[in-house]
């Protein structure tokens, strides 16, 4: 039989231990905090670049019809990166009014600003996380549930394919899309 100090000893370690083995289960393969927020701003500045290359009165326009118009497809991805971070990282029901969509889906300005607003609610929102909120699981989308982190990664991932689709919006209007800046 045990001596009691040693069995204390035992459960206290287990009590401390298995929270954290959790943890670094739910976190593997996680990329570095420091290197989500740096392709996230990175994505930013990308998609701030096509809106700032797109014209004014283009802003609505759609290269086919019964296809999201030029703002409908920013506001799309856009739009569910802050559902994301809200979902997970704030522990929100839904995500805060960040924008007029009578003005952000009509007006190119209104637009910049709403994606402004967009990415930097979820930069704040991922640079306040603790890895504790990173590792938290959540189904959404009717999705298996995985990390906060996780459906962070897959929410950029949505982005840059949906991103990428603007490339004809951009040429149908003879613009040239501006160069995507690469981390290398």
């Amino acid at each position: 039989m045990m001596p009691t100090s040693v069995a204390r000893f035992a459960f206290s370690a287990l009590v401390v231990l298995v929270p954290g083995a959790r943890l670094v289960a739910q976190t593997a393969g996680m990329p570095p905090q420091s290197i989500m927020m740096t392709d996230w701003e990175r994505q930013k500045k990308n998609v701030l670049a096509y809106i700032d290359a797109m014209p004014d009165s283009a802003i609505t326009f759609a290269p086919t019809p019964g296809v999201r118009n030029f703002a409908q497809q920013v506001q799309h991805f856009a739009g569910t990166n802050a559902e994301v971070a809200a979902l997970t990282l704030k522990g929100l029901k839904a995500p805060p009014s960040l924008g007029d969509t009578a003005a952000y889906l009509h007006k190119k300005a209104a637009l910049r600003d709403y994606t402004v607003k967009s990415y930097d609610y979820l930069l704040d929102a991922l640079k306040s996380a603790t890895p504790a909120q990173l590792a938290k699981t959540y189904a959404l989308y009717n999705q298996p549930a995985a990390p906060a982190w996780r459906w962070l990664e897959l929410s950029k991932e949505h982005a840059v394919w949906t991103f990428g689709q603007l490339i004809p919006y951009l040429r149908l209007n003879k613009v040239t899309p501006p160069a995507y800046d690469m981390p290398f």
